[in-house]
C-alpha cells in the first residue's frame, strides 16, 4: 500500500513539472513573438492629397437688396412704381350712310345716292368722294365699299337702304292715281319750286337721279329734264336726262 502511494505521488510530481515546463516554453515563445512584432519597422504610406476648399466670397449687403425691396408682405417698400397702362381705346365705327340706290349707265362712272341719315339730304357720290367720316372706295350694282380709319368695309346696297321709309305707308296722291290710269305718259312741265322733290344731284350737269317716292310719270319734263325709266336685270332704273 505504501509503495502504491509513493508511485502515485511520483507520477503526480512528474505531471506537475511537465506542465510547468510547457507553460514556461509557451511564455517564452509568446514573449519572443511580441518582441519581434514590436521590433518590426513598417514603412510609412504616403497620404492621399486633399483638394483645397473653395474660397467663400465675402458677404455683400447689395446681394440681399432684392429680399428687402420685394417684400411680399409690404409692397410699399418696392421703390419701382408700377404704372397701370390703360389699353388703347377702340374707336367706335360710325353709322353707315343711307343709300336709296345706285345709278349705273354705260359710259359714265357709277354713282351711289347717299345721305348721312334717314330723311336727310341726298346726293350722288363717285368713287373717291367723302361723306361724313366715310370715303367711297368702290361701287357696283350690289355692293358699296367704304373706307374709314384705314379699314375697308363692304356693304350690300339693300343693307344701306332706309327700310323704315320703305315700310311707312305713303299717302295716295291724285297725280299718282292719274299716272297709273293713263295708258301712255304725257309730257308735262312743273314749276321750279317742286324740282327738288323729283331728283337728287349725282354730280353730272346733264343727268339727275330719281328721288325715292317720286310719283312723276315716266316721260315727264321738269325744268328742262325728262324722266326716263328703263328695265334692267336688277329692276327698274330711273333717271332724269337733260332735254336737248
Amino acid at each position: 500500500m505504501t509503495r502504491k502511494l509513493i508511485l502515485l505521488d511520483v507520477a503526480l510530481a512528474a505531471v506537475f513539472f511537465f506542465l510547468v515546463f510547457e507553460m514556461r516554453r509557451e511564455w517564452v515563445e509568446a514573449h519572443s513573438r511580441a518582441r519581434a512584432f514590436l521590433a518590426t519597422v513598417v514603412p510609412p504610406v504616403p497620404a492621399t492629397p486633399v483638394a483645397p476648399l473653395s474660397k467663400v466670397a465675402p458677404l455683400a449687403a447689395v446681394t440681399y437688396a432684392e429680399v428687402a425691396l420685394l417684400n411680399l408682405f409690404s409692397k410699399d417698400r418696392n421703390p419701382q412704381v408700377i404704372i397701370d397702362v390703360e389699353p388703347p381705346k377702340v374707336k367706335p365705327i360710325p353709322a353707315f350712310p343711307v343709300a336709296p340706290g345706285v345709278l349705273l349707265w354705260e359710259g359714265t362712272p357709277p354713282v351711289v345716292v347717299l345721305s348721312l341719315r334717314s330723311g336727310g339730304p341726298q346726293k350722288g357720290y363717285h368713287v373717291g368722294d367723302v361723306i361724313g367720316d366715310w370715303k367711297i372706295a368702290s361701287v357696283d350694282n350690289q355692293y358699296v365699299g367704304f373706307e374709314w380709319d384705314g379699314r375697308q368695309f363692304k356693304k350690300r346696297i339693300d343693307e344701306l337702304m332706309d327700310h323704315s321709309a320703305a315700310t311707312a305707308p305713303a299717302p295716295a296722291s291724285p297725280s299718282a292715281a292719274a299716272s297709273n290710269a293713263a295708258p301712255a305718259a304725257k309730257a308735262q312741265s312743273l314749276s321750279d319750286s317742286s324740282k327738288s322733290e323729283h331728283w337728287v344731284d349725282v354730280g353730272s350737269d346733264d343727268m339727275r337721279g330719281c328721288k325715292p317716292g317720286d310719283d312723276t310719270a315716266a316721260g315727264a319734263v321738269v325744268d328742262g329734264f325728262k324722266k326716263v325709266v328703263s328695265s334692267t336685270p336688277f329692276g327698274s332704273a330711273c333717271r332724269w336726262e337733260q332735254v336737248k
